[in-house]
């Protein structure tokens, strides 16, 4: 396997290349590859209707018998979780559960753009004018990943970073820079996989549902958030007020069960992201970051 093929990424605390286990990768390959497979996929990620069923189970007590069965099969790390009072009342309150202060420190230089996430993130320095962003064979425009919930024109020429979520990650957003947010605008839209694999090359990025908002940042200028959901995403959920001033660290949104992806877009020379991210990026490779951690710094234009 080649280092830009599928499932390779950096673990950044360690420096290791390593390799994504796809959990069901089966299922997923019969749906892509298969003509059977295909058909029934394009029913299952443009049904609405399926996606809100799952979601009102994983959010029913009964969906609390699937949580010690997910944790052991995905190796979610229980050590680090906030348990409720009287324990999880659901599938989704586990999902998306709240992790200790102690586990995810907020980098300490104040001028840090940090992690939103947990995740795997790819990053571009050069979005070019109406160019294209391609991270493991799928690709995208800043004015396809909005669609008219934001104005494409401020970031022609700047950065984006991209975060994808995997199944045993924690699955809360938060800000990764002081500002004020702006309303979220949902977009309409299917349900692929955004997990990467052999034959996943659906432009899921502004085919699927997703939800747009804009960072307004004194020191980062505007930074389009885009929440992507994923197959089997049944909501992406507001945890903060529009127009409220935040505080970078703090919570934004959560994500339901399923994968899920953040694409972060800023104005050109507003950051620089750090030397070891942008090189894993311009090999194809993903890097495993952590909420908090330092991805940039503001650029000559956000120190003017």
């Amino acid at each position: 396997m080649d280092e830009g093929t599928e499932g390779a990424y950096v673990d950044r605390e360690s420096g290791e290349l390593c390799t994504e286990h796809v959990h069901q990768s089966g299922l997923f390959r019969w749906l892509y590859a298969s003509r059977t497979g295909r058909a029934v996929r394009r029913w299952l990620t443009g049904s609405g209707l399926l996606h809100r069923a799952v979601g009102r189970f994983a959010d029913s007590r009964p969906s609390r018998l699937c949580i010690r069965r997910f944790s052991t099969v995905t190796g979610v790390d229980t050590s680090e979780v906030l348990k409720p009072e009287g324990g999880f009342h659901s599938f989704n309150e586990f999902f998306a559960r709240r992790l200790r202060p102690q586990c995810r420190p907020l980098d300490a230089d104040p001028e840090a753009l940090v992690s939103p996430g947990d995740g795997k993130l790819f990053v571009s320095g050069d979005l070019g004018s109406g160019g294209r962003i391609t991270v493991k064979g799928c690709s995208f425009t800043a004015a396809e990943l909005l669609a008219g919930a934001a104005d494409p024109t401020p970031y022609a020429g700047g950065s984006a970073a991209v975060l994808r979520l995997y199944l045993p990650d924690y699955h809360r957003i938060h800000f990764p820079a002081d500002g004020v947010p702006g309303q979220d605008r949902e977009i309409p839209g299917r349900y692929l996989s955004v997990t990467p694999f052999r034959g996943n090359d659906e432009p899921f990025y502004f085919r699927n549902h997703r939800v747009v908002s804009v960072l307004d940042s004194p020191r980062f200028g505007p930074l389009a958030m885009v929440e992507i959901g994923g197959f089997l995403i049944s909501s992406v959920r507001p945890l903060c007020a529009p127009g409220q001033p935040v505080r970078r660290g703090d919570e934004k949104s959560l994500f339901a069960f399923g994968g899920s992806t953040l694409v972060l877009l800023a104005e050109p020379g507003r950051v620089v992201f750090d030397a070891d991210l942008r090189e894993h990026s311009a090999r194809g490779l993903e890097t495993r970051v952590r909420l908090g951690t330092r991805i940039g710094l503001a650029g000559r234009a956000g120190s003017a």
